[in-house]
């Protein structure tokens, strides 16, 4: 099958707050089993919680809940392979005042490089749009190679950068 096929064959769909489970086990693989993989070390302690499982839980309900934010599930062969979650923020004093905020982009590893990242980003772009919004706008931790490379690919621009240490 080739990856046009396959993406063919890929439904995104707006998740519900009965896909809690799903979101929340996609949620762990970005920011625990993911994050752990392309981290060094020796920052864990500076993006480390208390209690990171609350955290995690306490996101995914407020990204199912609100009313500002989209959740949408990427299916292949009605197993969920991918997710991806926005907000919309308002800044009157912008130019371009309306903006859709990538909050999570994730697909499981053995699905990558299909499509199925864009065909998530270009869905939430779609929604980010329906809303009135100008721009999109997303954020990746420095050490995350593969994700720099994505957000080029989709003709993104490094905007800020943010420094970090212990003291």
């Amino acid at each position: 099958m080739t990856a046009r096929a396959e993406r063919s064959a890929v439904r995104v769909r707006r998740a519900t707050p009965t896909d809690r489970d799903t979101v929340l086990t996609l949620h762990r693989a970005l920011y625990v089993t993911h994050r752990d993989s392309v981290m060094p070390a020796e920052l864990a302690e500076l993006y480390a919680y208390r209690d990171f499982e609350r955290v995690l839980a306490d996101d995914v309900e407020a990204l199912l809940h609100a009313s500002d934010a989209v959740v949408l599930l990427a299916e292949l062969a009605e197993t969920t392979v991918g997710y991806i979650s926005g907000r919309i923020e308002v800044d009157p004093r912008r130019v371009l005042p309306r903006r859709g905020v990538v909050e999570d982009w994730f697909v499981v590893p053995e699905t990558r490089g299909r499509g199925i990242g864009r065909l998530l980003f270009a869905t939430l772009c779609d929604a980010f749009r329906d809303a009135g919004c100008q721009l999109v706008e997303s954020a990746t931790q420095p050490f995350n190679v593969d994700a720099r490379a994505a957000h080029a690919a989709l003709g993104f621009h490094e905007v800020e950068i943010r420094y970090r240490r212990r003291l």
